[in-house]
């Protein structure tokens, strides 16, 4: 049965990929080793099927849709940085969400109504977040610079649609194709 690599998430605009292509610039000599994630490819992560059979895609479109039924657009700030698995040992460096209740719950419907259809539920808690670079290996202790950016805000992110992308792994980077996308 074919499968295709999968994830429900929220594109990030265009003018708000322009400040973190300039925010990705700024840091990037401070912090050899990373890989920046190419600003087009960036949005935040609802839920990561990884590979799904082919079948299970009209599942998930059919739950996007009762999602959309009882969810309004809304914004978030993008405000400060993070990293995981945390700011002394960091493998990949993010940038936050605020406030982050109307995302924890748009995520919890999208689960529910994901559930309904038998498609099992995401086994890590959700943290909202984008990110912006990952280290090849360990990246250097960033506690002392992600604390100076703690409040440093990067623009305002509309969340006005789902979207449901097939990523294909290129050597060049994954790309990442819209297969279906639904208005909140």
């Amino acid at each position: 049965m074919p499968t295709v690599r999968a994830f429900l998430a929220v594109p990030l605009p265009e003018p708000l990929q322009q400040s973190i292509t300039l925010l990705q610039r700024e840091l990037a000599g401070a912090w050899p080793g990373i890989r920046w994630v190419r600003p087009d490819t960036i949005h935040l992560t609802l839920h990561f099927f990884g590979e799904t059979c082919t079948d299970n895609l009209e599942k998930i479109r059919a739950s996007m849709l009762s999602v959309n039924l009882n969810e309004r657009p809304c914004h978030v700030d993008l405000l400060g940085l993070g990293a995981f698995p945390d700011r002394r040992r960091p493998r990949v460096v993010w940038i936050g969400l605020h406030p982050p209740e109307p995302l924890l719950a748009l995520q919890q419907r999208c689960e529910e109504a994901l559930g309904r259809v038998g498609i099992p539920r995401e086994p890590r808690p959700f943290v909202p977040h984008l990110t912006i670079g990952r280290f090849r290996e360990r990246g250097p202790e960033l506690t002392t610079v992600l604390a100076r950016q703690a409040g440093r805000q990067f623009g305002r992110m509309p969340v006005t649609q789902l979207v449901l992308y097939e990523s294909r792994l290129r050597p060049d980077g994954p790309r990442h194709i819209p297969l279906f996308t639904v208005p909140l």
